[in-house]
């Protein structure tokens, strides 16, 4: 049994989970009276996951099957193998450190680029959804297939919602003209 290749898809699999979650739980925070331990907890997943996801692509070093080299890893669609898929995972995780830093720093590079940044989640995990769906070796297992559309649903359905709530927001805000 090849470990490594089990361990890469571990990781993959555990890093795109930990995305989701944090994802989910950054939206359900915006419910009011329900901010407290779930900012805490958002942030924690959301550096679990980053790390993960670094393992994952490190771990790609030394698959037997498939090797990616550094620059392979580093620089998006150079990949040998699925360039594009592959190029859409190294883009996702810039965009997840880009998040995760600016989190980090939010009082250094301000709330306004903090949230900027922030929006970045939405594409990233859309594209690591992509990812794995169509590169991830188990995606036609039913399983993944439960996995992937599960979480494409939850985090459609939690958008919808927030955003709904945010127009609505600014609706009852803004004066009536008559």
């Amino acid at each position: 049994m090849n470990w490594i290749w089990i361990a890469i898809r571990a990781a993959g699999l555990t890093g795109y989970l930990l995305l989701t979650i944090s994802l989910l739980v950054g939206i359900y925070s915006h419910i009011p009276r329900k901010r407290g331990s779930f900012l805490t907890f958002h942030q924690i997943i959301g550096q679990v996951a980053l790390l993960f996801i670094g393992i994952h692509a490190y771990l790609l070093i030394f698959d037997m099957y498939q090797p990616f080299s550094v620059s392979e890893l580093l620089i998006p669609f150079t990949a040998s193998y699925e360039p594009v898929l592959s190029g859409l995972g190294t883009i996702s995780f810039y965009l997840l450190i880009i998040v995760v830093l600016t989190s980090d720093f939010m009082k250094k590079v301000g709330q306004s680029a903090w949230k900027k940044a922030h929006y970045l989640v939405f594409p990233l995990w859309f594209v690591s959804a992509i990812h794995g769906l169509f590169l991830g070796t188990d995606s036609a297992s039913l399983w993944a297939l439960a996995l992937y559309g599960g979480s494409v649903l939850m985090v459609s359905m939690a958008t919808i919602f927030l955003v709904w709530k945010k127009l609505s927001k600014k609706q009852k805000q803004s004066p009536v003209v008559t």
